[in-house]
């Protein structure tokens, strides 16, 4: 996909809005919800952070097995062109949980959850957890996105942008809380990149973390 930065995005939503509720939450390798969840949503929205009078920028996501998700290129008066790399932080345990709940239509929202080996059935348990849980959680997967890409040799310049859904992170202080857990786990610093963002798809909210 290639276009500016609002039709980009707007072709994006279009394509999400059309698939149906198995395919959105499934996710599956062969399908295209996966690559339009995990790759061009949060590369369409880190594309129109650049947007603004007087600047134009172009977007174009690769679907292919290139080193790169895609390129964004900004003319006007700063101009410049960058190379994106897009990862998502999604867990084994957070897949079983999405294909309970397109089986079942409910599954528990914490608690324990593994597959049968003998039946393949997936079964899962509640259980109570503290408020706040999540941040520990998304920061260990940031961090696990990060190391997993460090290694991987990347152009001076590239941007990694890493992606996540939680519904409970929104707003200024959630993001604090977040960024002293990521802190607390190790931190971002030593990075090949140039810069790292970090993009919220439940609640459409970006920031740049390195």
């Amino acid at each position: 996909m290639k276009g500016d930065a609002y039709s980009f995005a707007r072709d994006v939503d279009r394509e999400i809005e059309g698939l149906s509720r198995r395919d959105y939450l499934l996710r599956l390798r062969e399908g295209r919800a996966k690559r339009l969840r995990e790759e061009l949503y949060p590369l369409s929205r880190l594309a129109l952070s650049f947007k603004q009078p007087g600047l134009e920028v172009e977007i174009e996501g690769f679907e292919d097995s290139r080193s790169l998700d895609g390129i964004i290129r900004v003319a006007g008066f700063n101009p410049r062109e960058f190379g994106v790399e897009v990862t998502f932080v999604y867990s084994h345990e957070e897949a079983l949980r999405d294909e309970v709940l397109v089986a079942e239509g409910v599954v528990p929202g914490a608690g324990k959850i593994w597959r049968e080996k003998r039946t393949r059935e997936v079964h899962a348990v509640g259980e109570a957890v503290s408020h706040d849980e999540h941040y520990g959680r998304i920061a260990g997967g940031v961090i696990k996105c990060v190391k997993a890409k460090v290694s991987h040799g990347y152009a001076t310049g590239t941007v990694l942008l890493i992606a996540f859904e939680e519904v409970r992170l929104r707003g200024h202080a959630d993001w604090e809380h977040l960024f002293r857990a990521i802190d607390g786990q190790g931190g971002l610093m030593n990075s090949v990149f140039a810069s790292i963002y970090l993009f919220n798809c439940a609640t459409n909210e970006l920031r740049q973390a390195v």
